[in-house]
């Protein structure tokens, strides 16, 4: 079964609670019956917030609730947000946090061509060798 990432339970000593892992491209927050993390507030909504991961496997956060918006790192947001490694999402008082695989973590995509970075590292040897003679000529003097 595919591991996606985990969820982890923030206590509200602040200490980690249960994990939930991520082996599903979906994860349902909410109080009804079908979702995967079940919160047992009357504040929460049936359908609370929702964790989808596309086809890049970059996690992606959804908010289903206008009520009692979810919050990621402290901060209400509208549209769906992807998700860092160890960002914290709290639906009213409880907090979890999201941490991808340490195997797995998405990266981004480099804009610059292979000629460019092989310019940039010839101009980097070129810089470094530049200094470390002219730290040798200053340290002979």
């Amino acid at each position: 079964m595919p591991r996606y990432g985990k969820i982890v339970v923030i206590k509200r000593n602040g200490t980690d609670g249960n994990v939930f892992p991520l082996t599903s491209t979906s994860c349902l927050f909410g109080r009804k019956t079908g979702c995967h993390i079940r919160l047992h507030m009357p504040w929460v909504s049936n359908e609370h917030c929702k964790i989808d991961i596309n086809e890049n496997k970059e996690a992606v956060l959804t908010n289903l609730s206008s009520v009692n918006p979810t919050k990621l790192n402290g901060v209400c947001f509208e549209q769906p947000v992807p998700l860092k490694h160890g960002d914290v999402l709290t639906i009213i008082d409880r907090s979890f946090r999201f941490e991808y695989p340490l195997q797995s973590t998405p990266k981004k995509r480099r804009s610059r061509s292979r000629k460019d970075e092989t310019l940039q590292q010839v101009a980097g040897v070129e810089l470094l060798h530049k200094q470390t003679s002219g730290a040798k000529s200053l340290d002979a003097s």
